[in-house]
């Protein structure tokens, strides 16, 4: 990604992705000790930049306060990418912030006051590779009624506390993307981009795909042939699986 350090930066840069052609971008940052990225700062660039291209403007959220989500929402942001998290002790560990689920909860619901768009986020396997909230948090979206949900998987990273621990199998994988079917049979259900991609890749995208996912971001040739050969219809999107798909121009 682009590193904006200053909302001048932000807005100039913005400016040349949208004379290049771009149709949207996604801003993102690290979370403070309060669990949200800090947009305070940016708030009157992002309008800016809002003002000036048009451009679909997404954004990871995180724990943020209603006051802050009517602020990005009147800024112009699009879409809310929000990780959901359904276990309090996952919550504790895994951030470390002194939070609970229905802190989680309560965000969704303000983030939906003021976004055109919310798009909940579910990592599988989050808890040190282990299932925990994942299904509690399926209930919150589907007692919701989101209409999209991005399925992720833990994807141990190296020099961090997930270093060495075990990733979901596909099964596991496959388990919980059924199990979001049911439970949303109208929801759009994206496979997401973070998940390993590894030996176990197409077993897990395959496993995805079997048990009733939508979409899959950036996806194995095999899997566009295993897709094919079910009697899907297979249509390349230029974006974030979370973006609406009549955002897109002849689909």
């Amino acid at each position: 990604m682009i590193h904006c350090s200053t909302p001048d930066v932000l807005r100039k840069t913005c400016l040349k992705l949208a004379s290049d052609g771009v149709r949207g971008l996604l801003l993102s940052g690290g979370y403070n000790e309060e669990g949200y990225v800090p947009f305070e700062p940016f708030l009157d660039a992002i309008e800016q930049v809002k003002h000036e291209t048009g451009l679909f403007i997404s954004a990871h959220t995180g724990l943020m306060q209603g006051w802050l989500a009517r602020e990005i929402g009147r800024a112009g942001v699009d879409l809310a990418d929000f990780d959901l998290i359904g276990d309090d002790e996952t919550i504790e560990d895994v951030l470390g912030i002194e939070r609970r689920v229905e802190d989680y909860r309560r965000t969704l619901l303000e983030l939906g006051r003021w976004l055109p768009h919310v798009v909940p986020h579910i990592c599988i396997g989050l808890h040190a590779g282990e299932l925990r909230g994942e299904l509690a948090a399926l209930d919150i979206v589907a007692d919701l009624n989101f209409s999209t949900l991005v399925l992720l998987v833990l994807n141990p990273t190296i020099g961090t506390k997930f270093e060495g621990v075990s990733q979901p199998a596909p099964p596991v994988i496959g388990e919980v993307v059924a199990r979001a079917r049911l439970k949303l049979p109208n929801a759009t259900l994206a496979l997401g981009c973070m998940r390993p991609r590894g030996v176990e890749r197409v077993e897990i995208e395959l496993q995805a795909l079997r048990s009733g996912i939508d979409r899959v971001e950036i996806p194995e040739r095999r899997t566009i042939k295993a897709a094919r050969a079910m009697g899907l219809n297979v249509k390349r999107l230029e974006a974030c699986c979370a973006v609406p798909i009549e955002k897109f121009d002849g689909v």
